[in-house]
């Protein structure tokens, strides 16, 4: 019987917003502020900021972010994923539903900003920052795969008095002087969640080959992968033997699996550290016959993900609690900018690895946008 692998962190807040536009295009900003950083020092997506843009100084100090505030509603919220896909959809219904427990747009005016595409989202969320500095923001929920690239706008957020709220991010040290919170959980223990399974599956398994599928250089996929191979270490029966980048797309995760059984026919186990890249590796698997053979993980529990499983396809995915990330995210928001509280410096949800044997107990309703009505206080 594989264990249900549930790690739990505190999930502190009370909190809320409203009204839902989203665009995929930053808006407009008129005159450039002389506070915010200039287009042409936007660094790039390997760039390092300059060395002013953060305090120079190493030891632990006070906080430089905005203090909290008792604003009046509605305030307005500008939420600014990674990109628009499966898993930030569930963010934001987490979001929605928060806000309307609050009043809905009586609480809060709620805009997405996100990039077009997983190529450009470095250089279009600093776009993106540069123009919401300019707007009339009550907060920031920002999500990032180069924190280092988005540290100058971090900085000159708080500078404005405009509180950043982290999320879907890794534990950050240089940006802990200016960001509010981290809400979200933590990569590497999601990641080390599916090695545990694998170990718990495979046991003493003599020479089990393992092929990982990775997503962009960044912060995630770091964080994911250094995870997945911890729960491996003191195993020697359990071998990576090929880990390539699949580019957090289903079409990639395909095309990389084909080459990857190509030069290894005899591997037992697919991690693909997302679902799409998962689902792709599925779909390869399937069309050579080998899906008795090969056991393929995902990671995120995305609708089809779970229907995957559901269907004795995709063998495994470790849920992150998308929706319930938009949640706290809202409760961290109202607690700071509205009721004038501190919060938790992170805010961490709870990771669960479902199977075939315990994928009937996830509730899809996690999967959408349920209304909900508003709670008084």
């Amino acid at each position: 019987m594989k264990r249900l692998l549930a790690l739990v962190l505190a999930l502190t807040m009370a909190l809320s917003l409203a009204a839902c536009q989203t665009s995929n295009q930053a808006p407009a900003a008129d005159t450039p502020s002389t506070d915010a950083p200039a287009s042409d020092a936007a660094p790039a997506d390997d760039a390092a900021p300059a060395d002013d843009a953060a305090p120079a100084d190493d030891g632990a100090a006070e906080s430089l972010a905005p203090p909290p505030t008792t604003k009046e509603k509605p305030i307005k919220i500008a939420f600014v994923p990674v990109v628009m896909n499966t898993m930030y959809d569930m963010v934001i219904s987490g979001c929605k539903e928060e806000i309307d427990r609050n009043g809905g747009e009586e609480f809060a005016e709620f805009l997405v900003q996100a990039p077009s595409s997983n190529t450009s989202t470095i250089q279009e969320q600093t776009n993106i920052l540069e123009n919401l500095l300019q707007q009339d923001v009550d907060a920031i929920a920002l999500s990032t795969e180069n924190e280092e690239a988005m540290l100058p706008y971090i900085e000159a957020a708080a500078e404005k008095g405009i509180p950043v709220f982290l999320f879907n991010m890794a534990t950050l040290a240089p940006e802990d002087k200016w960001y509010i919170t981290s809400v979200g959980f933590s990569q590497f223990d999601a990641g080390k969640s599916i090695g545990e399974w694998v170990v718990e599956e495979y046991g003493d398994t003599p020479d089990v080959q393992i092929a990982v599928l990775e997503g962009f250089p960044g912060v995630l996929n770091t964080q994911r992968l250094e995870g997945f191979k911890s729960a491996l270490e003191g195993h020697d029966n359990l071998q990576i033997v090929a880990s390539q980048a699949a580019d957090w797309t289903r079409e990639k995760g395909q095309t990389v699996t084909e080459n990857i059984i190509t030069a290894n026919p005899d591997i037992d186990f697919i991690f693909g550290m997302y679902d799409e890249m998962a689902l792709g590796a599925v779909a390869a698997v399937k069309a050579k016959g080998m899906l008795d053979q090969i056991k393929i993980a995902g990671y995120d529990n995305t609708k089809d993900g779970y229907e995957s499983i559901k269907a004795g396809e995709l063998t495994c995915t470790v849920d992150t609690a998308s929706k319930e990330m938009g949640i706290n995210i809202i409760k961290a928001i109202k607690d700071y900018v509205v009721l004038g509280k501190e919060v938790e410096k992170e805010i961490n949800s709870t990771l669960v690895v479902y199977d075939q044997e315990n994928i009937d107990t996830f509730d899809v309703e996690n999967y959408i946008y349920v209304p909900r009505e508003k709670v008084e206080e």
